[in-house]
């Protein structure tokens, strides 16, 4: 679909009108109409900055180069990400336990060499970026916390797509593992340029917080069996 400058907000309406009529829960259907007729002044009114210099947290399987920063394009499968081809979402945590509980929450049981396979960064934001409070759109809106959580993703890509046509630059939202707040930025250049950087990259093995192993962390904070 070819878009036209200034059109960003037709097409997010003609793709929703679209999709609610083959959606086939009818929570998903009230969700995704609520979303549809969000105003960019409410969600203005629950913005906020993350600013230059916040420190973030990201875990991944294999080093890249030494990089931790990653904006995916392939965005169908995860809940907050954009999927225009152009832009990628890069999901960060504020803290090394929801990202090592985000990527292993569906493990049974870890070995030692997942720990060596698996490289924990943290993440340098650079610039001052403008994120929406989903705690704060509940609050301001109708929209609740099940319609922006629901496993139906054509409910919260809207919600993506609608908070980036606004100029926004990403979400803060509530890790449902954790409860812990976490990030997803959208950015058009894969590697971040101009976004993020590493600041730093650690294999789990290696990696300590606050003078705690991530192999303890695992095991006694998050439940997680670490076998030798």
């Amino acid at each position: 679909m070819a878009v036209k400058p200034g059109s960003l907000n037709d097409v997010v309406k003609k793709l929703a009108s679209t999709t609610v009529s083959v959606l086939k829960n009818e929570q998903d259907k009230a969700a995704y109409v609520k979303i549809e007729q969000l105003r960019d002044e409410l969600l203005h009114d629950c913005g906020s900055k993350v600013l230059a210099g916040t420190k973030a947290f990201r875990l991944q399987q294999g080093e890249y180069g030494g990089s931790n920063v990653f904006f995916n394009r392939d965005g169908q499968d995860y809940r907050y990400s954009l999927i225009d081809g152009v832009n990628g979402s890069m999901y960060l945590a504020y803290t090394p336990k929801t990202a090592m509980k985000e990527v292993f929450k569906n493990k049974k049981g870890l070995r030692e060499s997942d720990l060596n396979d698996h490289f924990m960064g943290v993440v340098d934001i650079e610039k001052d970026v403008k994120v929406l409070q989903i705690t704060a759109l509940s609050s301001k809106s109708d929209v609740t916390t099940h319609d922006v959580t629901t496993p139906t993703r054509a409910v919260t890509h809207l919600l993506a797509q609608k908070v980036h046509s606004a100029g926004f630059d990403g979400m803060e939202f509530t890790s449902n593992v954790t409860g812990e707040p976490c990030l997803v930025l959208w950015h058009n250049d894969p590697a971040g340029a101009g976004i993020a950087t590493t600041g730093a990259q650690t294999p789990l093995s290696k990696f300590t917080y606050r003078g705690q192993e991530a192999a303890v962390i695992l095991v006694y904070e998050l439940g997680i069996p670490v076998e030798e």
